[in-house]
């Protein structure tokens, strides 16, 4: 996946939450612009921007038309336990605690989480 472009209710208060998690997992602004910005780590990116102001009340639901969730692929097990560190830190809602999921195939061990406008987020690693 290239980019994924995610509409955000509050833009200062989701970009200062999405700094701090590509910040951990290693992302870089690529670009800013007034209500938009964008993270990559060099092989995908990730870009918020201000929703359209009659949308504001809205908050995102679980099954409803968008996306399920997004997972972020991890290089060890061990990244995913300090990712999991770093959101209980910064007060972050925690979906699922990291577990293993033999049921998605090999493997795979993650930890899930909400991000402002209840999106769900993934940290995940498949292998041991």
């Amino acid at each position: 996946i290239d980019h994924l472009v995610v509409s955000v209710r509050n833009f200062k208060k989701s970009k200062e939450f999405y700094g701090k998690i590509f910040k951990f997992l290693g992302f870089k602004i690529l670009f800013r612009f007034k209500g938009v910005v964008g993270w990559t780590n060099k092989r995908t990116r990730y870009i918020i921007k201000s929703v359209l102001p009659k949308y504001k009340k809205l908050r995102h639901k679980k099954g409803m038309v968008g996306f399920h969730h997004y997972a972020f692929e991890l290089s060890k097990k061990k990244d995913v336990d300090e990712l999991y560190k770093f959101l209980l830190k910064n007060k972050i809602e925690i979906l699922d605690p990291p577990k293993f999921y033999p049921e998605y195939g090999g493997p795979y061990y993650a930890v899930f989480f909400k991000d402002l406008d209840g999106l769900k987020l993934e940290g995940m690693h498949l292998g041991k």
